[in-house]
């Protein structure tokens, strides 16, 4: 699959996308992933690491996702609610449905268009080398009924309308609190996808073919999969 920055444009007609994106379909936590945030007039894109650390850690904790209701909270993740708001553009996300050997995973897609996750951008220290990076974190909501049968979390998936609100800085809590929810069922699909998305050396489309399927399945724009 190849993404180019004219379609990415086509979706977020008013973000700057300087970068060549290559596609990717297993992107792990430490990884690096696209994240669109504004700062004054100015929306843009950027690739950071795939999870945070908390204030006056150790480094060995990576907060890869943040449950909303704890962002909205307070202290430090409602400091990044009310500072540092990115979204996250994606094609897709795994999950695991079923136990034992009936245990399976799943490609969650949209049915129309992408998804963007709701994210915070934090900062992320390597404890060997002191060197700081940007780094982001998704916000999780409860699920909806579509998800509820398999997880009991999800991503915060907003549509277009919410994307402007949850990119404006001047939006306050309570306009951002609303978005801070499951997105209706009908908005997503799933299909089986491969075993070997659970291995990240593994990212090629092979992975949305599930054991026995010979046609490849056709990809909407970016992914951001193998949510935990």
């Amino acid at each position: 699959m190849s993404v180019s920055t004219p379609r990415l444009s086509e979706r977020f007609p008013h973000v700057d996308f300087p970068l060549t994106i290559e596609p990717r379909y297993n992107i792990a936590p430490t990884q690096d992933v696209l994240a669109i945030r504004r700062v004054g007039d100015v929306t843009s894109a950027e690739l950071v690491r795939w999870g945070i650390e908390l204030p006056a850690a150790d480094g060995s904790r990576s907060l890869i996702n943040v449950r909303s209701e704890t962002a909205l909270g307070s202290g430090f993740f409602r400091k990044l609610l009310d500072q540092d708001r990115v979204l996250l553009p994606a094609s897709h996300f795994y999950e695991w449905a079923g136990s034992g050997r009936a245990r399976r995973p799943l490609a969650i897609l949209p049915r129309d268009g992408v998804l963007a996750f709701a994210g915070l951008r934090g900062r992320w220290t390597d404890q060997r080398t002191g060197r700081s990076v940007p780094a982001v974190t998704i916000l999780t909501c409860a699920p909806n009924d579509l998800i509820r049968s398999f997880h009991d979390r999800m991503p915060v998936i907003l549509d277009p309308a919410g994307w402007e609100v949850w990119l404006d800085p001047r939006s306050g809590f309570d306009q951002l609190a609303p978005l801070l929810t499951a997105c209706p069922p009908e908005w997503l699909e799933t299909r089986p996808a491969s075993r070997l998305v659970n291995d990240a050396q593994h990212e090629g489309p092979e992975l949305l073919e599930p054991p026995g399927d010979t046609e490849p399945v056709q990809l909407p724009l970016l992914d951001l999969p193998l949510w935990p």
